[in-house]
């Protein structure tokens, strides 16, 4: 599966998740526009700017859009969405509130994360 198979409800679940962990920080590195860029071009344009305004239409907050995330529930695309936005947001560091909502989403969607071992020395 690819992020242009993702349905309309998945495609906002991504647009809310940048939203809400990449674009959180109130500031963007090149390399998460980079990142984001790359998303909307296998998604596409218009189908991202309809997702992205239907976040800022449907979720005033960060509550009301978890609420909306607990909706999704095809495996695939919730290991895709959240790939997707761990890949962007792993261009940079990732803070406290962001690490909060990542580890919610993991919860919430029962993903099983894990961690590549450093290079041994």
């Amino acid at each position: 599966m690819e992020l242009h198979n993702l349905n309309p409800d998945e495609r906002v679940a991504l647009a809310a998740l940048i939203e809400f962990v990449v674009m959180a920080s109130g500031h963007v590195t090149e390399d998460e526009e980079r990142e984001i860029q790359a998303i909307v071009d296998e998604i596409g344009e218009d189908a991202y700017r309809q997702a992205v305004e239907e976040v800022d239409r449907r979720f005033p907050d960060e509550e009301a859009a978890k609420k909306f995330l607990e909706t999704i529930t095809r495996p695939e695309a919730r290991e895709l969405i959240f790939g997707a936005v761990m890949g962007a947001a792993m261009t940079d560091t990732i803070e406290g509130h962001e690490s909060t909502i990542l580890d919610w989403v993991v919860k919430e969607w029962k993903l099983e994360v894990k961690y590549e071992e450093p290079p041994a020395e």
